[in-house]
């Protein structure tokens, strides 16, 4: 369409430029997140999916509709947009880390573990990435993978006392005795540990030392 603007005696044509599907996912998030701050979810979820049809590779609004979705307990259809997500948006770890943790929570520890091997590569330098990933592999048992995945995130983030603690699990698993021991005195140092996850290292401690 066009408009005619009058200035003084000159006449120019503007012609109205639709938006983008960028554009238009954009908005759509904007307003969403502005509904949301104004506690009106359902309205937010209706924007958000209007976000996410015109932009498959928006991945706030993607991310914002998993979530929403995930508060009113529609975990069914949050996990088919996080599954779309991560194939559309595969470099975007947080859809696999969100996904994963979906999975867990329904029993599916393998599926969350496949999820997250396959995004290792784009969230390498992300340490609460790397060390859901080493608590994944203790969860279904591979405990050599977990110590060179709590490895990695504490090299990233050395104060993080549960990872210590972690590690100590899986190498006191593998019979390490030595490093469990070490990674345990470390979890216990930190100083970063709640009372009850304080006094299960000091048991584990206890118990390397006997070896």
């Amino acid at each position: 369409s066009a408009r005619e603007v009058h200035t003084g005696n000159a006449v120019m044509d503007k012609k109205i430029k639709p938006l983008s599907s960028d554009e238009k996912a954009e908005s759509e998030y904007r307003r969403a997140a502005n509904l949301l701050q104004k506690g009106r979810m359902a309205d937010a979820e209706k924007h958000l999916k209007s976000a996410v049809n015109a932009s498959e590779t928006h991945t706030q609004a993607r991310e914002l509709l998993a979530g929403v979705m995930l508060q009113q307990g529609h975990w069914r259809e949050a996990q088919q947009i996080l599954v779309e997500g991560v194939e559309k948006v595969p470099a975007y770890y947080p859809f696999a880390q969100l996904l994963a943790r979906v999975y867990v929570e329904h029993g599916a520890d393998q599926k969350a573990l496949t999820v997250m091997e396959a995004s290792r590569r784009a969230a390498a330098d992300n340490p609460d990435y790397v060390a859901f990933l080493a608590a994944l592999y203790q969860r279904v048992g591979k405990h050599a993978e977990a110590v060179k995945a709590y490895t990695e995130a504490v090299t990233l983030n050395p104060q993080e006392g549960r990872w210590w603690l972690g590690m100590g699990i899986s190498l006191e698993a593998v019979q390490d005795w030595d490093t469990a021991e070490k990674a345990y005195q470390r979890a216990i140092d930190g100083g970063a540990l709640d009372d009850n996850l304080l006094k299960y290292a000091r048991q584990r401690l206890a118990v390397v030392k006997n070896k």
